[in-house]
């Protein structure tokens, strides 16, 4: 009886058709079993969007709907009030740095307060790194400026101590700190720098850093030793020393190419990684960092975006902010986001021979057993990978039953035949495996 060759990532935009939403491939020394993604369960319910979230010493920091969260022994304070926008955090050990819609402001715990930032103006983003605010933006005219704090003192800077990146004259629209470097984003190059330690301005350009792939706004992250990011030409990439590592399938590029790009982060999932690119209209393409293929998240039936749209760790907990207003946790027992369906679907790849090949049974193994509620699967079949047969519905199991052998008959004859199954009930969809005969 042999194994079907099942989906191992998303590549819906080409020939093969194959496709993971809402599921992720595991290696295994058996049969690879495909894992459910973990659903959102409600931790702090918010004004709106979510747009950042980040630690200081186990205390949280949150923007949603332009006003300022701290999170603390399981509550949420409104601390002070941002422009609603696209929003990029950094923290000390005192103070939280916040750069939204042009403007900075620090937070102290208590407060939130709008600076001017020396000779830069309209700010794009903040990193911190040995004590001081990095805040990028324009100075004289120019989009690629940065200035520093004073030492320990996100308030205070010096209108003498700027620099530019000259290497390229693009505007920067990111800055992110990684390894005790900064990561200067600009829309055509990426600039890496470093304390230099020399005296009023103590930043410097790394010679022999500079990457020739710039970064669309609001896309740059970092995990895994690593900086991701979604070039201007629409790939997306891994840092690798002096030379950036595309990481994206021409498949997934045409699929970012088609949508409405709107940020980026890391998502923690049952064990995974996943570098997320979420769309404003679209199911967010997720890279596995794990096993470097591509899967779907989305929340709703249908092609919708995923409701995720940012994340952070606080202490132990791993969080992600909602489109909603609420920042939730993932968690693996829960087949929901926030209520709202889940809709798992994996499409194979095509079972093609030079002569017909004929599906008289599939069988399927799958844990999907749920105290609490009895679900289906539904299975169809296509012979060119466009148009699909009849829906052919499927019990999971009873209650309770957390193994559960699932088969279908009679799938039809075709040189080439493909396999997509759907599961939408709220209950388990980790799937171990199908064969075929």
């Amino acid at each position: 009886m042999p194994l079907i060759p099942f989906a191992r990532q998303s590549k819906k935009a080409g020939y093969s058709g194959e496709r993971l939403k809402n599921l992720f491939l595991r290696p295994s020394d058996e049969q690879t079993p495909l894992i459910g993604r973990s659903g959102l369960k409600a931790a702090f319910s918010l004004t709106g969007a979510v747009r950042a979230i980040v630690d200081q010493n186990g205390t949280g920091f949150a923007v949603s709907g332009g006003a300022v969260y701290k999170i603390a022994s399981g509550v949420a304070t409104n601390v002070g009030t941002v422009d609603d926008a696209p929003t990029q955090m950094a923290v000390s050990a005192t103070e939280v740095a916040i750069v939204a819609n042009g403007k900075y402001y620090i937070c102290d715990g208590t407060t939130t307060t709008e600076y001017t930032t020396g000779a830069v103006t309209n700010p794009v983003g903040v990193a911190f790194i040995d004590g001081y605010f990095v805040v990028a933006g324009t100075s004289g005219g120019r989009g690629d400026a940065i200035t520093v704090s004073g030492l320990d003192d996100g308030t205070t800077f010096d209108a003498l101590d700027f620099a530019f990146a000259e290497n390229s004259p693009d505007d920067i629209v990111s800055i992110i700190e990684d390894h005790n470097e900064l990561w200067l984003f600009g829309s055509s190059t990426v600039e890496v720098w470093y304390n230099a330690g020399a005296s009023g301005f103590p930043f410097a350009r790394s010679q022999g850093r500079t990457l020739e792939r710039g970064c669309t706004a609001n896309t740059a992250s970092k995990e895994d030793n690593g900086v991701f990011w979604i070039g201007a030409d629409l790939r997306a990439y891994r840092s690798g020393g002096s030379t950036p590592q595309v990481i994206s399938t021409r498949e997934v590029e045409e699929v970012i190419e088609a949508g409405s790009l709107d940020t980026s982060f890391i998502a923690d999932i049952r064990g995974h990684k996943f570098f997320v690119v979420r769309f404003k209209d679209q199911p967010a393409q997720a890279y596995d960092l794990t096993t470097q293929l591509w899967c779907e998240f989305s929340t709703g039936i249908g092609e919708g975006p995923w409701i995720g749209c940012c994340s952070g760790r606080v202490g132990s907990a791993f969080y992600v902010g909602t489109s909603s207003g609420v920042i939730a946790t993932l968690d693996k027992d829960t087949y929901q986001d926030l209520g709202a369906y889940i809709e798992a679907e994996a499409v194979s790849v095509p079972i093609s021979e030079a002569d017909y090949v004929t599906i008289n049974k599939v069988h399927m193994n799958i844990e999907a057993g749920d105290v609490n509620a009895q679900g289906e699967v539904m299975l169809q079949v296509s012979k060119d990978g466009r148009t699909w047969g009849v829906e052919r519905w499927r019990k999971l199991g009873k209650l309770g039953q957390f193994w559960r052998r699932v088969v279908w008959h009679s799938l039809g004859t075709g040189r080439r035949m493909q396999i997509r199954v759907r599961i939408t009930d709220p209950v388990g969809r980790d799937i171990y495996g199908l064969t075929y005969e």
